[in-house]
Formats: structure tokens, C-alpha cells, sequence
């Protein structure tokens, strides 16, 4: 009571007193095909129905349950569409905002993460297209070269077993590999491809200052970028990083937009100390997604698949430039909260997403990421690791082109897609489950 309603002006034993009267009527309904009629509202319009409502598809298409307040979501599903429709829990509820919950797994809460930051993306796109007087027409032709095209339509495009051929533009967007292999050999191989882009940009050439420890290298050209690229051992399950269409977009912009780069290799201030790339690089801590398949030939690193922090897409940009980001997000997130009644953050800090960096970037940044990967957490045990060598990962922030989006090709095909999106490939619409 205190963590979640302490801030109310309601007691404990104010509640305590009337819980309960008002547990008592609730009753559990199995929400089906089946059962339409356990949810007739108009029968109960002077007491109300008070149920937990139970069920699958048929609430996970959007059905409507007046009065909802707590919701508790298990479907594991990364489809934009089916997520979205489940993302309706609580509509428009004035006076109630801070009473409503919802509760879901760690892997949930990274792809709705995921999902309202490409909404916001679309929505930036949306303003920019209006500022230009572009045409609904022209809007449309953006949206399907977003990456995330992929995840909204690309299941309804699956044969039996033919090959499917996704067209992503990777302008103004952010991809990283979440998804690593295990294979002892491979990670050596990646280590050695980490350390021939530092011998080729030379060790004393990083920027002196080591910002918050990192190694940065301005001006390094699209060539030696393309080389570490396609030289990574790249999972086939981290889409978004697969070394040939990356480099092929580069290339096409490698005489301009893209021609010069800024380069980092993260290091942290207490991770355990790694000379393999040719410096002393402090590894980055992560954890393997609890969720990892024990005997699948990769791992996932965190439960949000990500391996880079937020503020990083802000390494090489000027420091007033940044700290003007960070101060105008804050007075917006702000005085949104303030219209919301919702409080500050605890810590008194905002945490910038990396597209509002992203929106002001002039050059592209390559991040080189060398990982200690650790299990998930075991109560009463100390934490172990997941793979005793460092673990080379990438990220690379794009930032928005001016060129008409001449995406690069993609290919997928049922076992992918089976593989990376599981129940989502055969959901049938069914509402009997």
C-alpha cells in the first residue's frame, strides 16, 4: 500500500476497514467465445459487475471491460499489432489515473518500450511531414521504409515457405546487436575485427579527455567503419545488424551524409579490465535475458534486448548542445507530468531517450561495446557469468538522412520468423482459447 497508493490521501486503515466489502463481490469469469453473456453489463447497472476476467485472444483483441483498474499481462508477443490492442487496458479515465496498474513480465515492458518509441519516431515524422506540406501520399511512402514495417506487416506476407523480401531504411534510427552467439570462436573473431578498427585508427589518436572513460575517435572514415561491419559474425537473429545490408547503406551515402564518423569504445569505470582491442577497456556489465533458451546457439542480452544506455547516441556532440537537450526534455517531460498529476522522478533527473540526441545528430556514431555477460540474478547467490570472455557488441546511431530513403533488402523466411516471433507466426483468429 505504501509503494503504490502511499501518495493518496487515503489512509491504510482507511482502506483496511472497507477491504473486505468491496473484495467480496468479485467474482472470476473465463472470458471466451463461449462466454459473452457473463459480461452483460446492463444486468448490473445498480450494484456493478465486479470480475477478474479471464482470458486470451478474446481479450487480447481489444475487448472492452468497463471500469477495468488492474490488469495482469502474460502474453509473450512482439507484433505491433497485437501488442497495440492489447495496450488498451485503461482508455480515457479522469480522477483515476493513479489507481490503474498493470503488471507484466520484464520482456513485456521492453517491447512496449520499443513501441512507443517508434510511435514517437512517427509522430516526429508526422510533424516534420506537415512543417514540408508534403502529402498523405508522400507520408505513406516514409512509414514503409521505417524498420519497424517489418514487425507491423510482414507476417500477414508469410507463405508456406517462401523467402520474404523487407525493404528497411535505416535513416534517424538506432539498431544494435541484442542478439549474440555463444560460439567461443566466433566471439574471438569479433574481438579480432574490434582490435584491427583500433590498430587502423591508431591508439593515440582518441580524443585525450576519455569522455567518462570511453575511447573516442572523430572524423574516421565510412571505409574503416564498412570494414568492421561486414567483418563482424553477426547471429542471424539480430535482424536489424546483419553486415551486408548495414554496409550497403552506408555505401550508398558513404561520399556525403555518411562519409565521416565518430567512433566509440565504452569503457566503464568497474568492470573488469580487458585488453584484448589493443587498450585497457573496462568491460560493460549485462545480462543474459532470463528468458534465453539454455541450449539455443546465442544469447539475449538483457531482458530489454538492449546492450547501450540512452545517453550514449550524445558521445560526440557538443556539450552545450547536449546539456540544451537534456534541459528543454526535462521542462517538457515536466510539465507533462505536472497536466498528468504524476510526480518527479525520485531521483530528480529525467532520462533523455537516445531519439531526442539522435534528432540533432550531424555525424554518425558507431559504438563498440565489450561485454561481461552474467546470468540472471539467483536469490541468496552471488550473480555468475554467462561467458567467461568479453563479448564484442555494436550499436550504431544513424542520423537523418536528406536523401529519398533508398532503403536496403532485407531477407526472411518462415523459420526466421517462427524462430524470432514464436506463437505470433500461427495465431489464427480463434477466439475459443
Amino acid at each position: 500500500w505504501e509503494r503504490e497508493y502511499g501518495h493518496l490521501e487515503f489512509e491504510w486503515s482507511n482502506i483496511q476497514s472497507v477491504l473486505l466489502e468491496a473484495a467480496a463481490p468479485i467474482v472470476a469469469v473465463e472470458v471466451n467465445s463461449k462466454s459473452a453473456g457473463k459480461l452483460n453489463y446492463s444486468d448490473y447497472e445498480e450494484s456493478g459487475l465486479h470480475v477478474i476476467a479471464i482470458g486470451g485472444f478474446s481479450l487480447s483483441r481489444g475487448l472492452t471491460l468497463e471500469g477495468l483498474s488492474i490488469s495482469y499481462f502474460l502474453r509473450n508477443s512482439m507484433m505491433y499489432d497485437t501488442l497495440l490492442q492489447m495496450g488498451r487496458w485503461f482508455g480515457y479515465r479522469p480522477g483515476y489515473e493513479d489507481l490503474c496498474r498493470v503488471w507484466m513480465s520484464s520482456d513485456a515492458e521492453g517491447w512496449y518500450e520499443h513501441i512507443a518509441e517508434s510511435i514517437e519516431e512517427l509522430r516526429d515524422e508526422i510533424r516534420k511531414m506537415e512543417k514540408l506540406n508534403l502529402t498523405p501520399e508522400d507520408f505513406g511512402l516514409k512509414v514503409r521504409s521505417h524498420p519497424d514495417t517489418l514487425i507491423v506487416t510482414a507476417r500477414n506476407k508469410m507463405g508456406s515457405s517462401e523467402n520474404v523480401r523487407v525493404k528497411v531504411g535505416l535513416g534517424n534510427r538506432f539498431i544494435e546487436t541484442s542478439t549474440l552467439t555463444k560460439n567461443s570462436e566466433i566471439i574471438g573473431a569479433n574481438r579480432n575485427v574490434a582490435a584491427q578498427l583500433v590498430m587502423a585508427l591508431g591508439a593515440n589518436a582518441y580524443d585525450k579527455a576519455r569522455l567518462k572513460g570511453n575511447y573516442l575517435w572523430n572524423n574516421v572514415d565510412a571505409a574503416d567503419v564498412m570494414q568492421f561491419v561486414s567483418g563482424f559474425r553477426n547471429h542471424k537473429n539480430s535482424f536489424y545488424t546483419e553486415s551486408g545490408p548495414v554496409t550497403e547503406y552506408i555505401r550508398q551515402r558513404s561520399a556525403d551524409e555518411l562519409k565521416y564518423w565518430d567512433v566509440v569504445i565504452i569503457s566503464t569505470r568497474d568492470g573488469i579490465e580487458d585488453g584484448g582491442l589493443g587498450l585497457p577497456v573496462q568491460r560493460q556489465y549485462r545480462t543474459e535475458n532470463k528468458n534465453t533458451v539454455s541450449n539455443a546457439d546465442y544469447l539475449i542480452v538483457t531482458d530489454k534486448q538492449r546492450i547501450a544506455d540512452s545517453g550514449m547516441e550524445a558521445i560526440g556532440m557538443d556539450v552545450d548542445l547536449v546539456e540544451s537537450i537534456k534541459n528543454d526534455f526535462a521542462e517538457e517531460k515536466a510539465a507533462k507530468n505536472k497536466r498528468l498529476g504524476k510526480p518527479p522522478p525520485k531521483s530528480g533527473r529525467y532520462t533523455v531517450p537516445g531519439r531526442e540526441y539522435r534528432r540533432f545528430r550531424k555525424t554518425p556514431l558507431l559504438i563498440i561495446h565489450l561485454l561481461s555477460i552474467q546470468k540472471p540474478k539467483v536469490e541468496g547467490k552471488d550473480r555468475e557469468p554467462s561467458i567467461e570472455q568479453g563479448v564484442v557488441g555494436w550499436s550504431i546511431s544513424f542520423p537523418e538522412t536528406q536523401y529519398d530513403e533508398e532503403t536496403v533488402e532485407y531477407v526472411v523466411n518462415t523459420t526466421w520468423w517462427k524462430d524470432t516471433y514464436g506463437d505470433d507466426f500461427d495465431e489464427e483468429d480463434s477466439e475459443d482459447e
